[in-house]
């Protein structure tokens, strides 16, 4: 959890609060990312979750608004039906280096609910976006 987290720690707190929750397996990114969080004035806003994302996140209460799959390129299709029962409609889902061929199918079959398209922001990195339709 890096600096994206602050970016939209810092969009929440912006817009009227919120919660961001995030999952990080490497104690030490976890620590920092506390640091910086209190530093920046956003921990009050961020709940970050040390573990597997599949447990981390499991017990999540929705809506979900917003769903950021930065890590694993492995986890990302089962992180998003672990998510999937408490997206809200219209949520958006951003994969970073979104390479996973199951992820990428699933989010493109119309019959999954989503609208989905890679950006054009860098092709090398493979950065897809998504809006759950269903």
């Amino acid at each position: 959890m890096g600096i994206s987290t602050i970016y939209l720690a810092t969009a929440l707190r912006d817009n009227g609060g919120g919660q961001l929750i995030g999952s990080e397996m490497e104690r030490t990114k976890v620590a920092q990312a506390r640091a910086n969080l209190d530093a920046a004035g956003l921990a009050d806003l961020v709940d970050i979750r040390e573990g597997d994302a599949l447990e981390t996140l499991r017990d999540i209460d929705g809506p979900v608004d917003l769903l950021l799959l930065d890590g694993a390129f492995s986890l990302y299709l089962p992180v998003l039906k672990l998510i999937e029962p408490r997206l809200a409609p219209g949520a958006a889902i951003f994969g970073e280096n979104a390479f996973d061929p199951d992820y990428i199918a699933y989010l493109n079959n119309p019959a999954n609910g989503y609208l989905s398209q890679t950006l054009p922001l860098d092709e090398g990195r493979g950065n897809g976006f998504a809006v759950r339709v269903g």
